[in-house]
């Protein structure tokens, strides 16, 4: 019980009174190095923070190194990989929630359900907020806007114990939000994709609960105008 209140105290810190949610999501540089839009993370986090971001996205170093920036200012969700202990380590470092991340086929291979179950226990003992990651690849391993794929895909992740599930955009999402347990938020994607303003409309009318918005931030002309614009697309108003 004492795990649930935890959960229920913290995740309404990241999904507001509306229960919607916009993350600036900032955790590109692990994986993909350099980034463009990421050279001045201290800046960065500032502006969001400034222009009313509902939580920030980041890995455990920035987290570290910028704690005096983001502490008390702004909810932390915490990218943690699929395994054992990082629910514990992200409390320890002031995390508000941890999220898995998984781009893989549907049906979800049965080692990663597994791997996405241990994370999702831990995340109930340890009273931290589970944000499931899992965009679907087809058959040429290319992320699908299959509207059927992406339903699968964020049902799978919220019946393997996600309190929020993040995934890839598609058409009539609004099969994909009917088809989830638990709020349904979309990864921004490229910016070549598509205009995030209006995909983002299209998921808060669909019964979506925000996004989690990158490079579609990060590398605009004006960052804290893209957030300002996007808050109030996601709550229908300015903060």
């Amino acid at each position: 019980m004492d795990g649930i209140i935890g959960k229920k105290i913290r995740i309404s810190r990241i999904l507001k009174e509306d229960g919607k949610t916009l993350i600036s999501a900032l955790d590109h540089g692990g994986e993909d190095a350099l980034v463009k839009g990421l050279e001045h993370m201290d800046e960065l986090i500032k502006t969001v923070i400034e222009n009313n971001i509902d939580a920030v996205l980041i890995n455990e170093g920035i987290l570290i190194k910028y704690h005096e920036t983001i502490r008390a200012k702004v909810p932390v969700i915490l990218n943690v990989p699929l395994e054992q202990g990082f629910a514990e380590y992200a409390l320890k470092l002031g995390a508000d929630a941890i999220k898995t991340t998984y781009f893989g086929p549907v049906p979800i291979p049965l080692e990663i359900a597994n791997k996405m179950r241990i994370v999702a226990k831990e995340s109930n003992v340890f009273g931290i907020p589970y944000l499931n990651e899992y965009i679907p690849l087809d058959e040429n391993n290319k992320i699908s806007t299959d509207v059927e794929l992406v339903a699968r895909a964020a049902r799978a992740a919220a019946e393997y114990g996600a309190d929020i599930v993040k995934t890839s955009y598609a058409e009539n999402f609004k099969y994909v939000t009917e088809s989830c347990s638990v709020p349904v938020i979309i990864a921004g994607g490229d910016p070549k994709f598509g205009d995030i303003r209006k995909i983002l409309e299209d998921v808060i009318k669909s019964g979506g609960a925000g996004g989690a918005i990158g490079r579609s931030i990060f590398q605009s002309d004006n960052p804290g105008k893209t957030v300002r614009d996007l808050v109030k697309i996601v709550h229908g108003r300015d903060k």
